[in-house]
């Protein structure tokens, strides 16, 4: 069991029914956990003079970005909640689940043609990043990547940035992403829907649909556009 196994826990119905909340309280509170996460992010990040900024958001992306930034000598934007800024550059408002949210920079946090890093701790449906990366085009600045520790792959978020990103623990699956099965009709098939919480119904190249159990999941696979075939961890 890998670190994120075993420090990031699910809690089911939380905040409300239905939802799987990624718990990463365990993770922070182990030194060597959070050593680890800070370790694995900071590998994703461009080389030293490709880039020369952090934005974060309010209040878990601080965790991540602060030791980040200060690890490579870069500066870090802080995106606060309203009412919490002395001196407000620029405010975003994105869209949530019921209602809105705004988050604020403050004044003259970045220049012109600075290279900005998006960070937060997970990526849902990417609404507070999109708003953050709204942020540094707004101020001038270009917004280069979204490094986030969680991604949640079946809200596909990153489709609302627009922009590379990284994330270094996955849950869930797309609607046609590729994996890795065991004993099943083949052994690589796309995943084409959910049929309960235990199991997917998958396609293989050969047209033929199986119902797989989500045990038989090996691996997540990525081709590529020259056909090389590369593998994320699987993790419900």
């Amino acid at each position: 069991m890998d670190i994120y196994d075993k420090y990031i826990r699910t809690i089911n119905d939380f905040p409300i029914k239905g939802i799987k909340f990624r718990d990463i309280t365990p993770l922070l509170s182990n030194g060597d956990s959070f050593h680890q996460a800070i370790m694995d992010l900071n590998k994703q990040l461009p080389t030293y003079d490709k880039w020369d900024k952090i934005i974060c958001a309010e209040s878990r992306g601080f965790l991540f970005g602060a030791p980040l930034a200060s690890f490579n000598s870069k500066g870090i934007v802080i995106a606060r909640k309203p009412n919490k800024l002395p001196l407000v550059g620029l405010k975003e408002s994105y869209d949530l689940e019921y209602g809105k949210a705004t988050i604020e920079i403050p004044l003259g946090s970045i220049e012109k043609g600075e290279r900005v890093i998006i960070l937060d701790d997970l990526i849902a449906t990417g609404g507070s990043a999109a708003a953050m990366k709204r942020l540094v085009e707004r101020s001038g600045g270009i917004p280069i990547m979204g490094l986030f520790l969680i991604e949640l792959r079946s809200l596909e978020g990153y489709k609302a940035l627009g922009i590379p990103t990284a994330s270094i623990v996955s849950y869930g699956l797309n609607v046609g992403d590729f994996i890795q099965v065991s004993n099943g009709l083949h052994h690589i098939g796309k995943f084409v829907r959910k049929i309960d919480e235990q199991d997917i119904e998958v396609e293989y190249r050969d047209k033929k649909k199986e119902i797989i159990s989500k045990k038989q999941i090996i691996n997540v696979v990525q081709e590529d556009e020259k056909g090389r075939l590369t593998y994320i961890k699987y993790r419900d």
